[in-house]
């Protein structure tokens, strides 16, 4: 009786995710920015780009699992020369809703971020470091199957945490850096 019951549980968790699957196609997916919304706090004349990609792959029923990095450049501050942050590759998952017309929602996490922004000594401040500790993002996307091809749209929120630290009058200061930055994305879809 209980290997009835046990095989009953068994295809009874699996049936679900096989009838999701057989009807709905897998799907490769590409994403790049092409619009970016941030500000730098005090600089009105900044201009903030970002680029990157997110590359994923979408099971037929409906988990997905990829891989996105995001750069976030900064020009225009009189006050310092051009400087970046990037997450470093993160890792995602995601659902996505639906068959012809999808919805998608996701998260990633990375421990890898880095940037090139530099502070000079100036008799004051000394020794200046950043350095990266982690990054996520979140996403919602929505697409259109066209048959084997895909038309995508997502927007992205990006941050990333970075530990300062400098000495200031020969003391020690350390705080944290909190960059972020939301992106919208187009993309191209591949089902299969």
């Amino acid at each position: 009786m209980s290997k009835k019951l046990v095989t009953f549980l068994v295809f009874s968790l699996y049936a679900p995710l096989a009838a999701f699957s057989a009807d709905d196609p897998s799907r490769a997916r590409l994403y790049i920015p092409v619009s970016t919304n941030a500000t730098v706090t005090g600089c009105a004349t900044c201009e903030i780009k970002a680029s990157g990609y997110s590359a994923r792959y979408v099971f037929g029923f409906g988990l997905g699992l990829g891989v996105a990095s995001s750069k976030v450049s900064v020009s225009g501050d009189p006050d310092m020369p051009d400087y970046s942050y990037d997450s470093g590759p993160m890792i995602d998952i995601g659902y996505t809703f639906g068959s012809d017309f999808t919805f998608t929602l996701g998260i990633g996490v990375g421990s890898s971020p880095s940037s090139d922004l530099k502070f000079a000594d100036d008799g004051l401040n000394t020794d200046w470091k950043l350095e990266g500790k982690s990054a996520s993002n979140t996403f919602l996307g929505l697409g259109y199957n066209l048959g084997s091809i895909e038309i995508l749209l997502a927007l992205r929120s990006v941050s990333a945490t970075y530990d300062q630290s400098f000495k200031f009058l020969g003391v020690p200061v350390k705080s944290e850096v909190n960059p972020s930055w939301s992106t919208t994305d187009i993309g191209i879809g591949f089902t299969f």
